[in-house]
C-alpha cells in the first residue's frame, strides 16, 4: 500500500508506494506568490477592456456594450465622445495600477507583511483606481458638454 508522511505546519508532503518516492513542495512562498498574483486580476481587466474598445469601439447605443452610464447615453453625442475617451483612460490608469502593484507587492513581500494584508491592500488599490477611471471618464463627458 501507500504510506503518507504529512507535516502541516511547513506544509510537506512525502508518499512512498513500492519503489516510488514522491515528494511535493507547496512552500508558502509558493502560495504567497500565487496570492499576490491576485493583485494584478483589476489592472489586466482594466487594459483589456480599454485595448478592446478601443480595437472595436461601440457606435450603437442600445447595444448595452462599450462605456455605458447613464451620462454617456444622454445623447448620440455624449455616448460617441465617452466611446473616444474611456478605452485611453481605462488603459492609462490600468498600465499605471500594474506598476503600482508590482511595487506595492515588492515591498510588502520585502517587509514580510502577512499575505492577507497584501492582498487586500492590492485589490482594495485596485478598486479605487477602476472607480478613479469611471469618475475621470464621467468628469470629462460633463465638462465638454456643460461647456459646449
Amino acid at each position: 500500500g501507500m504510506v503518507c508522511h504529512t507535516k502541516v505546519r511547513s506544509t510537506w508532503y512525502t508518499c512512498k508506494g513500492g519503489t516510488d518516492m514522491l515528494q511535493v513542495a507547496i512552500t508558502r512562498q509558493t502560495v504567497r506568490y500565487f496570492l499576490l498574483a491576485l493583485n494584478f486580476i483589476v489592472p489586466f481587466v482594466m487594459v483589456w477592456v480599454g485595448h478592446a474598445l478601443k480595437k472595436h469601439p461601440v457606435t450603437d447605443m442600445d447595444s448595452q456594450n462599450g462605456y455605458c452610464t447613464p451620462t454617456s447615453q444622454k445623447s448620440q453625442e455624449h455616448w460617441d465622445y465617452a466611446q473616444s475617451i474611456a478605452p485611453d483612460i481605462f488603459l492609462g490608469l490600468g498600465k499605471v495600477l500594474g506598476i503600482a502593484e508590482f511595487f506595492l507587492n515588492i515591498v510588502l513581500f520585502v517587509w514580510k507583511v502577512p499575505v492577507n494584508v497584501c492582498v487586500t491592500a492590492g485589490i482594495t488599490v485596485g478598486i479605487l483606481v477602476l472607480v478613479l477611471a469611471f469618475y475621470r471618464t464621467e468628469k470629462k463627458i460633463k465638462h465638454k458638454f456643460e461647456k459646449g
